[in-house]
C-alpha cells in the first residue's frame, strides 16, 4: 500500500541545530524541504566535499590494484559511525601519497613523451656530423633549415646563390641552406614557392646523434622512475578500504551538511519543512526530543499543489517486487500501490515460462546462497529474492510439465535422449515422479490454452484492481462504466464463444445454454454501458456516442493482449527443448565405441553439460524476468496504474561500501 504522508514544520533553537540533524539522520524519517533562496555558503560543507573528491579519486587510482572481493563476499562492511570516522585522518594522509604519485607520474609521463617527440623529430638529422650549435648565422652567412620535398630538391640545385646540403634521400628530405646575407629576401622569397618547412634544432650539446643517445638514455631513466611509483602505487591497493570507510563517512558527513543549506533561519532559531511518513511521525518527534525540549512541532495533510513523496509499504513477501515496480515507475501518490497485485501473478507467470524442476533447483539455492553469503542490499536485494520465489514457482511448474534439467518421463512422445538420460527417464517413470500432467510437447493446444486462461484471469484481474481503487476514491462511475464493464465483455465474450474456441483448438467442450446466453447479454451489457458513458464528460450527444463507439473498439486491444499471453507458452517449450537439444549432444559425445574415447567423451560431455545447462538457465531466467515484468507493465497495470510518484529521500546514511551499525 502507498503511504500517507504528512508535512512537517519544525522550529528549533540554533544551538540545537547539528545534534537535532545528527539524530535526524540516524533516524532516517525525513525529506527535508529545501526553504532558503538561493546558494548559501558552507565552508565546512566544502571542505567535506572537497576531500569527498580526492578520496573518490584516489579508489579509482588504486582499485585496480585492489584484492578482488570474492563474488559471494558481503555486499558491504558493517560498521559504527564513529569507527568509520576515525579512518579520515589515515585516509587523507593515504589520498596526499596516492596523490603525490599520480602527479608525480604525470610529470614523467608528459616528460617522456617531450623527450620521445624531440628524438623523433631529430632522427631525419642523424646524419649531420657536425654539432647543431654550430650552424648558425654570421655576419655574412645565413642559413635556413628545414625539410623540403624530395621533387623540389632539383629546384634548389637549380638557384645559383644557395648553397645547400642534404641529409638523406626520402619522401621529406632534411636540408640545410646557406646563403649571403644580401640573399636572405630572394630566398625567403623562394621557399614559398615550394614544400618547405622549417625546422629548429632543440638546444642540446653536440650532434643530433650524441643528442638522441642522451634522449634515449634520459626516456630510459624515466621509464624505470616510472616503474618505481607505479610499485608504490600498487601497494597502496592495500588501503582501499580505508580509503572506502573514510569516503562513506565523508558522505553522510557531507548530506548532513548540504541539509544545513535548504534551513530557513532567524536570529536565534532555525526552520525545518521536510515529509515524514505518517506511521513514522511519532518516531521522529521521539527522535528530536531526545535532543531538546525547545522546539515547535506541526504536521499536516498535504495541500493541493504539493507533490509528497510516494513511498509504499508491504510485507515480507511481497517487498522484494516493490523493486520490479520501481523498474517500470513509482506510483502517484494517493493511487494504488501495485505490488501487492501483481506479486503472485509475477511469481506464477515466471515458474511457467521457466518450467523445468532442475532449473527451478539451481535457481532457487544460487539465490538464496547469494542472499546469506552476500547480504546484497536496495535493488540487488530484491532481485535476489524475485529470483529465489521464482525458483520456486519453477519447481512446481517443472512437476506439472515433467521435465527435470531437460529429461521427461519416458513415453511415447518424448524424445530419445539417448545413454544415462534415457535411464533417468525411465526410472522416473518406474518411480512415478515428473508425472507429466502437461505435456507441452504432444498436447501443445492445452498448455496454449491455459496460457490465455491465466492470461485473461491476468487482465480481469487488473481490471477489477482498478474497480476497487476507483471505488475507494468515490468514483462509481469510473468504476463502472471504464472498468466493470470491460469484465463484464472479457468474461462474456471468453465464456459465451468457449465452445466455440476449443472446438477450433480440436476439443469438444459443450457448455449449456443457460451459461452461454447470459455469458452473451453480460457482454452486450457491458458493451451498452462502454457505448453509452464512456464519453459522458462531453455535453453533446454525438460526442458522446462517437467517443463511446471507440471506446468500444478498444476490444481488439483486449483481445491483443490475450494474444500476448502465448509468450508464456513459447518460453516454456524452449527451455525445455534446448535443455533436450544439450543433453542429446552430449549424449552422442559420450556414446563413442572406443572405451579411451569413451571416457575423454563422458568427461567433455559432463564438463559440457555444467556449461551448456548453466548458460540455460541464466539465459532463460532473463528472459523470463524481463518477459513476464513486461506483461505486468503493459498487459496488467495498463489497467488501474498511475505512475509518476516521487521517490522518498530522507536525510540518511547512504553509504555505498559500508553499512552502518546504529
Amino acid at each position: 500500500m502507498i503511504v500517507a504522508m504528512k508535512r512537517l514544520s519544525l522550529v528549533a533553537l540554533k544551538s540545537d541545530q547539528d545534534a537535532i540533524l545528527d539524530a535526524l539522520q540516524k533516524a532516517g524519517t525525513v525529506e527535508i524541504i529545501r526553504l532558503a533562496d538561493g546558494d548559501v555558503q558552507n565552508g565546512e560543507a566544502d571542505a567535506v566535499n572537497a576531500r569527498i573528491q580526492r578520496l573518490a579519486e584516489s579508489i579509482s587510482a588504486v582499485k585496480p590494484y585492489a584484492k578482488k572481493a570474492g563474488f559471494l563476499s558481503p555486499q558491504k562492511r558493517e560498521m559504527t559511525l564513529d569507527s568509520m570516522r576515525s579512518y579520515v585522518p589515515k585516509a587523507v594522509e593515504t589520498t596526499n601519497e596516492i596523490e603525490e604519485l599520480m602527479h608525480t607520474q604525470a610529470r614523467l609521463l608528459a616528460e617522456r613523451e617531450k623527450a620521445a617527440s624531440t628524438r623523433a623529430a631529430l632522427e631525419p638529422w642523424s646524419a649531420l656530423t657536425v654539432p647543431m650549435d654550430s650552424v648558425r648565422n654570421t655576419s655574412r652567412v645565413h642559413y635556413f633549415i628545414g625539410l623540403c620535398a624530395s621533387k623540389d630538391v632539383q629546384r634548389i640545385r637549380e638557384q645559383d646563390y644557395l648553397e645547400a646540403e642534404f641529409l638523406s634521400e626520402s619522401a621529406t628530405v632534411p636540408t640545410i641552406l646557406a646563403c649571403r646575407e644580401s640573399d636572405v629576401r630572394s630566398v625567403q622569397n623562394f621557399l614559398k614557392t615550394i614544400d618547405w618547412q622549417d625546422y629548429v634544432f632543440p638546444k642540446m650539446q653536440g650532434t643530433p646523434r650524441e643528442a638522441i643517445e642522451t634522449l634515449d638514455h634520459r626516456i630510459t631513466e624515466i621509464d624505470g622512475q616510472y616503474a618505481e611509483t607505479q610499485k608504490q602505487l600498487e601497494a597502496h591497493g592495500e588501503t582501499i578500504e580505508t580509503l572506502q570507510n573514510a569516503l562513506d563517512a565523508e558522505t553522510i558527513d557531507s548530506d548532513r551538511l548540504s541539509a544545513q543549506s535548504d534551513l530557513a533561519y532567524t536570529t536565534r532559531a532555525f526552520v525545518l519543512e521536510g515529509w515524514v511518513r505518517e506511521d513514522e511521525v511519532e518516531k521522529t518527534e521521539e527522535t528530536i526530543r531526545s535532543v531538546t525540549d525547545a522546539y515547535s512541532f506541526e504536521t499536516r495533510d498535504p495541500i493541493e499543489g504539493e507533490e509528497p513523496p510516494s513511498v509504499v509499504k508491504n510485507n515480507k513477501l511481497v517487498k522484494p517486487f516493490e523493486e520490479v515496480q520501481t523498474l517500470y515507475s513509482r506510483p502517484a501518490y494517493g493511487t494504488i500501490d501495485g505490488t501487492p497485485y501483481m506479486t503472485p501473478f509475477y511469481i506464477l507467470l515466471f515458474g511457467l515460462m521457466l518450467s523445468d524442476t532442475g532449473y527451478g533447483i539451481l535457481l532457487m539455492l544460487g539465490s538464496w546462497l547469494y542472499i546469506k553469503k552476500k547480504k546484497p542490499t536496495g535493488m540487488s536485494a530484491g532481485i535476489s529474492r524475485v529470483l529465489f520465489w521464482g525458483g520456486l514457482s519453477t519447481i512446481v511448474w517443472g512437476v506439472l510439465t515433467g521435465s527435470f534439467f531437460g529429461i521427461t518421463k519416458a513415453s511415447a512422445s518424448t524424445i530419445a535422449l539417448g545413454g544415462v538420460f534415457d535411464q533417468i527417464s525411465q526410472l522416473f517413470e518406474k518411480l512415478g515422479i515428473f508425472p507429466m500432467l502437461l505435456d507441452p510437447m504432444s498436447n501443445p493446444m492445452i498448455m496454449l490454452g491455459l496460457c490465455f486462461g491465466l492470461g485473461i484471469l491476468h487482465i480481469v484481474a487488473g481490471y477489477l484492481v482498478g474497480a476497487y481503487d476507483k471505488f475507494r476514491q468515490g468514483d462509481w462511475q469510473s468504476a463502472v462504466f471504464d472498468q466493470i464493464s470491460w469484465v463484464l465483455i472479457t468474461l462474456g465474450l471468453v465464456v459465451g464463444f468457449f465452445p466455440a474456441i476449443a472446438n477450433m483448438a480440436g476439443f469438444t467442450i459443450p457448455l449449456p445454454k443457460s451459461v452461454t446466453m447470459p455469458a452473451l447479454i453480460a457482454a452486450g451489457v457491458g458493451a451498452l454501458l462502454v457505448v453509452l458513458f464512456k464519453g459522458r464528460g462531453k455535453r453533446n450527444p454525438l460526442k458522446r456516442l462517437t467517443s463511446g463507439l471507440g471506446g468500444l473498439y478498444d476490444v481488439t486491444s483486449v483481445l491483443a493482449d490475450i494474444l500476448s499471453y502465448a509468450r508464456l507458452f513459447a518460453l516454456g517449450i524452449a527451455t525445455g527443448v534446448i535443455g533436450q537439444v544439450f543433453n542429446m549432444l552430449c549424449s552422442m559425445l559420450a556414446g563413442a565405441s572406443n572405451p579411451v574415447m569413451k571416457v575423454i567423451g563422458a568427461i567433455g560431455s559432463i564438463i559440457l553439460l555444467v556449461l551448456l545447462h548453466t548458460f540455460n538457465v541464466a539465459i532463460n531466467a532473463l528472459g523470463a524476468f524481463v518477459h513476464c515484468a513486461r506483461l505486468q507493465y503493459v498487459e496488467f497495470y495498463g489497467k488501474f496504474y498511475e505512475s509518476g510518484g516521487k521517490e522518498f529521500r530522507p536525510l540518511s546514511y547512504n553509504t555505498k561500501h559500508v553499512q552502518v551499525t546504529k
